[in-house]
């Protein structure tokens, strides 16, 4: 197989790579774990520069990706990096049926001077009886936009997918395009008719669904969950007939997501599919504005007792349809949670709300996220908590008080009713005295706590307020936005974030690092033993310092399985490099994103990688659980995983099983690791003999002895 490029520097071939990547082994996959999981590396390191890479996402499952968070480095330029990427995607997708997940972003059209071509790639096995070639999960982004590639980056350039008449055994398939040329658009709708048997998970990201790609829609019976998105408003009305059937006829579908209804014909068309549908839990509706109104929706589910989560979002809810919201409250008896997004709601709705919410009795959250709310409507849906005593969470999120409100009834209400475990809002000084007692007494149940007006906050009631939440057992999740300088505030909350153990994910934003508390609440995290998810913000990065705590921070914190970071500026190669070297130490984070995209160059590989190894150490993990063995790599990883809220999802995911069933499995394989600690380890090959004497002996140890002695070592307290 050899590629030549218009305007690429050289004819492509195996030779490109030679001594570098292995082109002769045969894949043993998918039946077996194939070498190629094992030797990623090379690999991801040729791909790496294009933006491309191998992850093994599940165990002994790959992914072949454009890379989320990476940009492809042109210094040899476009048609050249092009050509090479085509190569070795193509290679490896007919070479290694081992990659049963795909995701390739590129662009749809040859380039505008008229020479380029698309370059293939190819997807049909290269030899073998079978030309069927199995792809579980299926991701396609294109562009037409010449500007818009260049932004994105090198994996918008002029790829064409070939062989999707061979792709079979789909189980997931999301597309995402500006505009689908009527050739792909047959294509993508055989083989939705092909796999729809198949097929669990559809999602399309299109302004105007083509008709072929509509009319597919239908045919997925099987499919349990199904998400139409649009770029504009008033996108994708033709798809709702075939939505609409689908609803009708399936038994299958658990999932709806549209967006977005654009007008009364349509809404009232999925709304009367609804009245009868006895299979759909969770609906996610995205109105477009006050084009037309969600009121038939409401209507038609007051009487459904199957749907246990409704999203409507971009909205306008008053008059009939604030009514009909009411009486949905008050006759739906299945519904437990209900979502309400970028909603203008008028005054008389909210309090209808309200009195419908102190009746209801199954709703189990509810949740706006809009800063257009009435004060007095948001007042009386937490005055209707004190009637209702079913309803677990009531959150506000993106809500602001007007500054001439008065928000001292409302803390009084909600401090007398013991609300704070119940009620989630941007708290203000009146809360703080609540807010703590709430939080010396961790059987309150106060799980979220976010702190967003902090310079307003006074600092003797949030030091109050610190010292209850170092030793709070309860809350989970601590959000904190930084607006000024903290000082003495900053240096309460870095003491805080030290001593709790319990919290698991910190959401904290400074809007610059010229603060000494960036770097005291970086090394607060480093000595943190509960946090496990991290999204770390900062508005304006101008020091190098900052760089290297966060590098301190990511080289030591062995606690944290995700991280992601949001800075406003873009980074400069020697801040990538210095937090790409904090990563190498890492062994616990195996999801890491960032706000911008990072150039895909020497300084950034050791960043990705890491993460990548970390992924493959997480596998190795569930690997040990599944089949537990004397392998130290599997033992090590288990070792390291276990106690994470994040491996039993995995364990969950990976090897398909329920969670008593995954906890069952884990208490099997800590049982198995301290039976053969010194086998894992090496310091005994088969059993422990001593030389004949008359004193007893080592080897007259009996097991209970044995585990006594393992139970204060770890794997890496014994060098391999």
């Amino acid at each position: 197989m050899a590629w030549h490029y218009y305007g690429a520097s050289a004819t492509v071939t195996a030779e490109t790579w030679k001594g570098l990547l292995d082109f002769d082994r045969a894949c043993s996959g998918p039946d077996q774990r194939c070498w190629l999981c094992t030797e990623l590396t090379p690999w991801n390191r040729a791909m790496h520069g294009l933006a491309f890479e191998l992850v093994e996402l599940r165990p002994g499952k790959l992914r072949l990706q454009s890379m989320p968070h990476g940009d492809a480095d042109f210094k040899r330029g476009r048609p050249t990096a092009t050509a090479e990427a085509s190569f070795l995607l193509s290679w490896l997708l007919q070479h290694h049926p081992c990659i049963e997940e795909l995701n390739v972003a590129y662009n749809l059209h040859p380039s505008n001077d008229g020479k380029h071509t698309p370059f293939p790639i190819r997807l049909r096995p290269a030899s073998g009886s079978d030309s069927r070639r199995t792809i579980r999960y299926l991701e396609l982004e294109g562009c037409i936009d010449d500007r818009l590639s260049t932004v994105l980056g090198a994996q918008h350039s002029s790829f064409g997918l070939e062989d999707l008449d061979a792709v079979g055994g789909l189980e997931s398939v999301r597309l995402s395009y500006k505009q689908i040329s009527p050739k792909l658009a047959a294509l993508l709708a055989k083989l939705l008719r092909r796999n729809a048997g198949s097929i669990k998970s559809f999602e399309i990201f299109n302004d105007e669904g083509p008709r072929h790609v509509n009319e597919a829609l239908r045919y997925l019976f099987n499919c349990e969950s199904l998400r139409l998105l649009a770029y504009h408003c008033g996108g994708r009305p033709s798809s709702m007939n075939s939505v609409a059937r689908l609803l009708h006829s399936s038994t299958a579908l658990k999932e709806l997501t549209i967006a977005q209804i654009a007008s009364t014909e349509q809404m009232s068309l999925i709304a009367k599919e609804l009245e009868a549908n006895t299979t759909l839990t969770l609906l996610n509706v995205h109105v477009g504005g006050a084009i037309c109104s969600p009121e038939p929706v409401f209507t038609a589910l007051c009487a459904n007792a199957t749907l246990k989560e409704l999203q409507v979002t971009d909205c306008h809810i008053r008059g009939e349809c604030g009514r009909a919201l009411a009486l949905l409250l008050l006759k739906n008896t299945g519904l437990r949670h209900l979502y309400i997004g970028d909603v203008e709601m008028s005054e008389s709705s909210m309090f209808l709300l309200a009195d419908a919410l102190a009746l209801n009795t199954t709703l189990e959250s509810l949740h706006f996220s809009s800063e257009m709310l009435p004060e007095y409507g948001v007042a009386a849906l937490c005055k209707a908590l004190r009637t209702n005593k079913t309803l677990k969470k009531l959150i506000f999120t993106d809500f602001e008080w007007v500054e001439d409100f008065s928000t001292e009834p409302v803390s009084r209400q909600i401090s007398k009713g013991d609300l704070y475990d119940r009620v989630q809002l941007t708290w203000t000084e009146p809360d703080l005295p609540g807010l703590t007692a709430a939080l010396n007494l961790s059987s309150a149940g106060l799980e979220r706590l976010y702190l967003l007006h902090f310079p307003n906050l006074s600092v003797g009631r949030l030091k109050l307020l610190f010292n209850a939440l170092a030793s709070n057992t309860s809350v989970r999740t601590l959000g904190v936005r930084i607006e000024e300088d903290p000082r003495e505030k900053g240096r309460a909350l870095c003491k805080a974030l030290r001593s709790n153990r319990t919290i698991q994910f910190l959401d904290l934003y400074v809007d610059c690092d010229e603060y000494k508390f960036v770097g005291e609440v970086f090394r607060a995290l480093e000595e943190n033993a509960g946090i496990t998810k991290m999204h770390l913000g900062i508005g304006s990065v101008r020091r190098f310092e900052t760089a290297t705590a966060l590098s301190h921070l990511l080289a030591h914190n062995t606690t944290a399985t995700k991280c992601f970071l949001t800075f406003f500026d873009k980074l400069y190669p020697k801040f990538v490099q210095e937090i790409s070297q904090g990563m190498l130490q890492n062994r616990t984070i195996v999801k890491f994103g960032l706000r911008h995209n990072l150039p895909c160059d020497e300084a950034s590989f050791p960043l990705f990688e890491a993460v990548r190894r970390n992924r493959g150490a997480l596998n190795r993990a569930v690997d040990f659980v599944v089949s537990p063995s004397i392998d130290r790599q599997c033992a090590e990883g288990f070792e390291r995983f276990s106690g994470r809220p994040y491996f039993l999802k995995q364990l969950k995911k990976g090897a398909g099983k329920t969670e008593s069933e995954a906890l069952l499995g884990i208490a099997a394989a800590e049982r198995y690791l301290r039976a053969n600690f010194l086998l894992i380890t090496g310091i005994v090959q088969h059993s422990v003999q001593c030389h004949p004497a008359e004193c007893t002996q080592v080897d007259a140890l009996n097991s209970d002895c044995w585990l006594a002695i393992v139970r204060h070592l770890k794997l890496a307290d014994v060098v391999a």
